[in-house]
């Protein structure tokens, strides 16, 4: 079928070379006037793009016909399963909230296709979400081993560092997640700042966590680590005006509450101090009982 293909191409462009040479006495462009930029005649332009197409056909199918297995070359598993078959259900079955299933099936696909990434972070993905994360951080190594030009497995392989309290890998792979195409995800800034901030790397929380509450004004998780950069910084009323904005997005949140009277103590604050402790408390942070014993005697 190509070479109808090609020959079928050949055959027309010899027609048009034949064609730029009987037309070409007809051109009335002066070649001795050295003023004039000689161009290509229209039928020599049609003749040069054929030839390119006819080029790129060829590329084209040489590639495919190098890259596509033979129909003997295809996996099955014991049962003759396909593993596009087994995949597709898994990817299915993740969908409908069976994670556990989900897990097994793309194990069989992966016994049958172990070099495929999106096989290991879709498994990741379902682990993950079960809250196992040392294994889905595996998965998601052995995806950037195959295939380290993917942001979204970086990006979950440093949410998982993250939940694992592996802050240092968390913030390379967040980085790494920003380098290949992440730069405007709040929620990537807000959890590398995160990390930061428990490292006591309060500089580049500061600037991550900004850079999370510019992307997204109501990022609430982004505020809170923005406030919690600037106490550490020792810049205590910005802290205090984060902390009114976390509480702001959520009147519940505790332990905002408990930080936002640590900020305010430390601006000799007193009630207001004891204000927030007190109602920090009665929302179930056991912490600030302490606080009240220390401040509020």
């Amino acid at each position: 079928m190509v070479n109808k293909v090609l020959r079928y191409f050949l055959m027309v462009g010899i027609l048009i070379c034949i064609l730029s040479i009987f037309f070409s006495n007809f051109q009335d462009t002066d070649k001795n006037e050295p003023s004039t930029i000689v161009q290509p005649s229209r039928i020599q332009e049609i003749l040069s793009e054929i030839l390119a197409v006819i080029r790129e056909i060829k590329t084209s199918v040489e590639s495919s016909e190098s890259s596509n297995p033979s129909p003997t070359a295809s996996v099955t598993n014991n049962n003759g399963e396909d593993p596009n078959e087994i995949f597709n259900r898994a990817y299915s079955t993740n969908e409908k909230g069976d994670y556990l299933k989900a897990i097994k099936e793309y194990s069989k696909y992966l016994e049958l296709v172990p070099g495929d990434a999106s096989g290991y972070y879709n498994r990741g993905l379902a682990k993950y979400t079960l809250k196992q994360y040392g294994e889905a951080v595996k998965d998601f190594d052995k995806a950037t081993e195959i295939d380290p030009n993917k942001a979204s497995v970086f990006l979950y392989k440093g949410y998982g560092n993250e939940m694992l309290d592996n802050c240092a890998q968390a913030i390379d792979d967040f980085q790494k997640a920003i380098e290949l195409g992440e730069k405007n995800n709040p929620e990537l800034y807000g959890h590398k700042a995160r990390c930061e901030n428990h490292d006591e790397n309060y500089d580049e929380g500061l600037k991550d966590a900004l850079k999370a509450v510019n992307l997204d004004k109501k990022n609430v998780y982004a505020f809170f680590e923005l406030a919690y950069a600037q106490y550490g910084l020792e810049r205590y009323s910005d802290s205090v005006a984060s902390y009114s904005m976390v509480l702001q997005l959520n009147p519940n949140d505790e332990v905002a509450f408990h930080n936002r009277g640590l900020a305010y103590a430390f601006l000799k604050k007193i009630p207001l101090a004891c204000k927030d402790f007190r109602k920090s408390l009665g929302l179930g942070y056991a912490g600030a009982k302490d606080r009240l014993a220390e401040y509020c005697k």
